[in-house]
């Protein structure tokens, strides 16, 4: 073989051998490149798990927040709006209660606890159909006698603007 043909060989020889560095070099930083990018979307993926139970545990927080805000604006409405009846003691055993709420309350029953001591209980109103109006009042005595005596009387009531099965209760204690 010709020298010219030796050295064309060796200088292929040299430039594959070139070619094939080069393209081990860029097959390695392919390589490194590739596996860079499957760390990023991994950190990526768990960034995205951790933003969306951080969003979860905000949004329940938000939750709670309403709904405390909400009970704090059912109790500030219960402290403006007046109580529905004032009861209070206007002699020795005898006690007035009066309708408070501006509105037509309608009574269905008066309960006595403890049982035993109903008849000791005696109330007079001139509202036997159950109807009072902003203002009315009735009035009660209990007997005081040796033994037992009531411990709280109970009226089980309604305003008239409220549903017919809707029935609330007013406790007072003697």
């Amino acid at each position: 073989m010709e020298t010219w043909g030796v050295w064309l060989v060796a200088l292929g020889v040299i430039v594959a051998g070139a070619a094939a560095v080069f393209a081990w070099v860029q097959a390695h930083a392919a390589v490194e490149t590739l596996k860079d990018a499957r760390e990023a979307r991994d950190e990526a993926q768990a960034s995205a798990e951790e933003s969306a139970r951080l969003a979860g545990e905000a949004n329940a927080a938000f939750i709670r927040q309403a709904e405390a805000q909400e009970e704090a604006n059912r109790i500030k409405r219960e402290e403006m709006t007046p109580k529905d009846w004032s009861a209070g003691e206007v002699g020795e055993s005898k006690y007035r209660v009066s309708n408070s709420s501006g509105e037509v309350l309608l009574v269905s029953e008066f309960d006595v606890t403890p049982d035993a001591t109903a008849n000791l209980l005696t109330i007079e109103s001139s509202h036997q159909d159950g109807r009072y109006e902003y203002g009315d009042t009735f009035t009660f005595y209990v007997a005081q006698i040796w033994g037992p005596s009531p411990e709280k009387l109970t009226i089980r009531y309604r305003r008239e603007s409220d549903p017919e099965d809707d029935w609330r209760v007013f406790h007072i204690s003697l």
